[in-house]
């Protein structure tokens, strides 16, 4: 359906007269009355009564309403794909939820005050969630500790340091800093089979030979450091992870295990201007 017929017929429609919205867009009267007829024929049904050559039929009213609904949001789109192009648009960023207490927060309110067009919604979850983000294309960036994928591409930003959690109790609760071999002999809290952290500290084990006992396994940090302050066992996490509780104690681990976090898209579909923008911004060194 020719677009610029449907705006011949909603200025005709409001004009209620041919030669003056004839006039207003600017082309002769036999050609906003062949575009009308097209129109209908199009259609199969007239939108003017033949008598009142400028009175909508109820079929025209009909199509008034969807005609100014279309444009409106075509009209909407087009500005939206505007900013887009101008690196003035928004950007759905989805973080592991250790990330959302300082340091992607942090970012975003950066970028927005050099940026102030730019938009963000967030959505937090685990890395398995993050990446199903980006292939449904409900997430534009993702920060998150897999990098790897065929279908992704990524950009290391950093890395986080794990630290041992212990109950107050715990033979190790008194050291600063532990190796991994020396909590290799207690009862560990794991995160849950599937979650990212749960195969990145597997194999820091296996690496050492080691294959602690899991005594407990949780989708959450939290619930990890709440079942170490009961007594359960002791757990490896983000520091920022840790919760306040006096009952807990942490130390460092020597060697340092760190896991790198990754700044993911999705390598199957055009990233728009605003998001590798942003992608640029947060890959700063200064950042860091």
């Amino acid at each position: 359906m020719n677009l610029q017929y449907i705006r011949y017929f909603i200025i005709l429609s409001e004009t209620k007269h041919y030669t003056r919205a004839a006039e207003l867009i600017g082309i002769s009267q036999p050609s906003l009355s062949h575009a009308i007829r097209e129109l209908e024929k199009e259609l199969g049904l007239p939108l003017f009564d033949p008598e009142h050559r400028t009175e909508l039929t109820l079929w025209g009213e009909r199509f008034l309403a969807a005609a100014r609904s279309s444009l409106s949001m075509l009209s909407a789109g087009i500005h939206e794909m505007r900013m887009e192009a101008d690196g003035k648009g928004h950007i759905r960023l989805g973080f592991l939820r250790v990330l959302g207490t300082g340091r992607i927060p942090k970012l975003a309110a950066s970028y927005m005050e050099k940026n102030p067009d730019v938009s963000f919604s967030f959505s937090s979850g685990r890395t398995s969630e993050l990446i199903s983000g980006i292939r449904d294309s409900s997430l534009d960036i993702a920060f998150t500790a897999v990098g790897e994928g065929d279908d992704l591409l990524s950009r290391y930003l950093f890395s986080m340091d794990l630290v041992a959690v212990f109950p107050s109790s715990h033979p190790l609760a008194g050291k600063s800093s532990v190796s991994l071999a020396d909590t290799a002999g207690y009862p560990l809290l794991q995160y849950s089979e599937g979650a990212a952290l749960r195969a990145f500290i597997d194999e820091e084990y296996r690496k050492i030979g080691k294959s602690p006992e899991v005594a407990y396994e949780s989708q959450e940090a939290p619930v990890l450091g709440g079942l170490a302050g009961a007594g359960f066992g002791f757990a490896l996490m983000f520091r920022d992870e840790v919760p306040s509780l006096g009952s807990i104690v942490s130390a460092d681990i020597s060697p340092r295990i760190t896991v790198p976090i990754y700044a993911v898209i999705d390598s199957r579909r055009m990233a728009s201007p605003t998001t590798l923008s942003f992608l640029d911004y947060i890959s700063r060194p200064s950042l860091e």
